[in-house]
């Protein structure tokens, strides 16, 4: 059987693609054009499982019709699941700009994924939607709950976010699909960079690029402080993708809180002898941080099906590791 992703050339796109792949499964990445990053395509190659690229946009139902019947016929069982990843991420300078298009490709996008995979019997969808929907609401005093905190998303991305989570769990009920959606938190790690609708990029990727270039860094307060790993993230999405039995159509998947990104900013500081970071009410922060810094989101109902592997120590191990092991053509992209 085959498992499809959507948005498969992306930050998280890769991530999945990655994990589905060293479980050995035969996946269909779906994206506009073959625009993998640097390394990954013959990263992806040494796994075991099996990889097919298929060049689609969401917008456009015909390609998506014409990719899902072919990955449908291709495949002896049918199509496993679908993980819908394609998504804009918008700035505010594009959110200003083409409102528009966020709405077409995040929202519209995401109800033509749904028909392709119903018409063509997908088993099951999983739908990444994000932390970014509960917007006004995001900051109560305890961790967001799935089924007490009501979202009053104020992004366009936001708002198309969870139109679109609303919608795929309407389909769910309307045409007896198995749809499962899941809020993702603050994702960083591997194959993070600016794919060109990506222009929000994490506090510990860019903070870990600043001191690698040798840069100097200072935040005026902790920061957020609920970080997921992207292989948690993917590896979650998978764990909710093929359990047997799900007790929620709405999950979230991010790290639970417990460690800030001044934690990562010092931490990695000491690890690399810079002593170059600096936590000081009085400075101007050199990484972006929120006006608030959101609630982290309790995470009781995926611990049912996934346990986050990484918390600030494993994931700086791994993600280290992985910035070590990429070729020079990786890192003159990343350090654009």
């Amino acid at each position: 059987m085959s498992t499809v992703v959507t948005g498969a050339c992306g930050f998280l796109g890769c991530n999945l693609v990655e994990h589905l792949l060293a479980t050995a499964r035969a996946v269909v990445a779906i994206d506009r054009s073959k625009a993998w990053p640097a390394d990954a395509e013959a990263r992806f190659a040494a796994l075991p499982g099996q990889l097919t690229f298929a060049a689609a946009d969401v917008r456009d139902p015909e390609a998506l019709e014409r990719t899902f019947a072919e990955t449908a016929a291709s495949s002896p069982q049918g199509i496993d699941g679908v993980v819908h990843g394609a998504a804009i991420t918008p700035g505010l300078e594009r959110e200003t700009r083409d409102a528009d298009l966020i709405m077409q490709v995040n929202l519209l996008g995401t109800l033509r994924v749904l028909e392709a995979a119903r018409d063509h019997g997908a088993r099951r969808v999983v739908y990444p939607s994000s932390a970014s929907v509960y917007g006004a609401a995001a900051f109560p005093a305890n961790p967001l709950d799935e089924g007490r905190d009501t979202p009053v998303p104020n992004t366009m991305y936001g708002i198309a976010k969870y139109a679109a989570e609303r919608a795929a769990l309407r389909a769910r009920e309307l045409w007896g699909m198995d749809v499962i959606a899941a809020r993702v938190g603050a994702a960083f790690g591997p194959w993070e960079r600016d794919t060109g609708v990506r222009d929000t990029l994490s506090g510990p990727m860019l903070a870990t690029r600043a001191l690698l270039r040798g840069e100097r860094l200072q935040l005026p307060r902790a920061g957020p402080n609920d970080w997921v790993y992207a292989p948690d993230v993917a590896a979650a999405l998978v764990a909710l993708l093929d359990a047997d039995v799900l007790e929620h159509e709405l999950y979230h998947v991010s790290g639970g809180g417990g460690w800030s990104l001044a934690d990562w900013c010092r931490r990695l500081d000491e690890r690399l002898g810079a002593r170059r970071f600096c936590l000081d009410p009085n400075v101007t922060a050199t990484l972006p941080l929120p006006a608030r810094d959101r609630a982290p989101l309790a995470i009781d109902r995926l611990r049912a099906h996934y346990l986050p592997r990484y918390g600030l120590e494993a994931a700086m191990d791994d993600y280290l590791a992985w910035l070590e092991a990429r070729t020079p053509a990786w890192h003159a992209a990343w350090c654009t």
